[in-house]
């Protein structure tokens, strides 16, 4: 082969493969991941019968009271951002592309203080930590066991929670467990189901508030 000829062949084919890569650099691939959070009772008023409450609206009997919601506790196979599927009861599957869109136990807290907002018709719903002037009248703990949707696409959730007064000393304490269908091929609707169990939860909370209060 002629020398030149070779060297020149040799650039060409450098020119097209950078060419390729600059296409592709161009043109990435779609990130397939998707991210989901938990929804209050500010963000869907429909969660509000899943929590015992009217599906028109409206809340209990307004307090006057400072409530206040400590961090929640979570099982450590749930501290992660891949959403988890339970296939058997000792078998878990974590999804490569639906995440969480935050550590899942600081949006369980947060949402459980928001819920308890709305159904008690306070403002005055602080979460921890909380300065000492801040105090609270009641204090809620609770400590989740299981929170992820099935191969149903149902969700599941199952806590211990307590009530706790001024004091600390404890008022009353319970367990909770519920169920919510979902479309299974849906994620989207079984994030939906998981938030209708946080309402149901905050719901039972807050009747134990109100008959305290009483």
């Amino acid at each position: 082969m002629n020398p030149k000829r070779g060297s020149r062949v040799a650039v060409a084919a450098l020119v097209a493969s950078s060419a390729l890569l600059a296409a592709c650099s161009l043109n990435p691939k779609e990130d397939p991941t998707r991210y989901y959070v938990l929804s209050s009772l500010m963000d869907e008023p429909g969660l509000l019968e899943a929590g015992g409450l009217p599906a028109e609206g409206g809340a209990g009997s307004a307090i006057h009271l400072r409530v206040g919601v400590r961090p929640v506790s979570f099982p450590s196979y749930l501290k992660r951002s891949r959403m988890v599927t339970r296939l058997a009861s000792n078998e878990l599957e974590y999804m490569e592309t639906e995440r969480w869109g935050e550590p899942l136990e600081e949006a369980f807290h947060y949402t459980l203080g928001v819920n308890l907002g709305v159904m008690l018709g306070t403002d005055d719903v602080i979460l921890h930590p909380w300065y000492a002037t801040e105090k609270p009248d009641y204090a809620v703990m609770v400590d989740v066991v299981r929170f992820e949707r099935d191969q149903q696409g149902a969700a599941h959730l199952v806590v211990r929670w307590e009530l706790r007064d001024a004091e600390g000393e404890v008022i009353t304490s319970d367990g909770f467990r519920a169920e919510e269908d979902a479309e299974p091929s849906s994620i989207r609707e079984s994030v939906r189901a998981q938030s209708r169990t946080v309402a149901a939860l905050s719901g039972q909370i807050a009747e134990a508030i109100q008959k305290a209060a009483s």
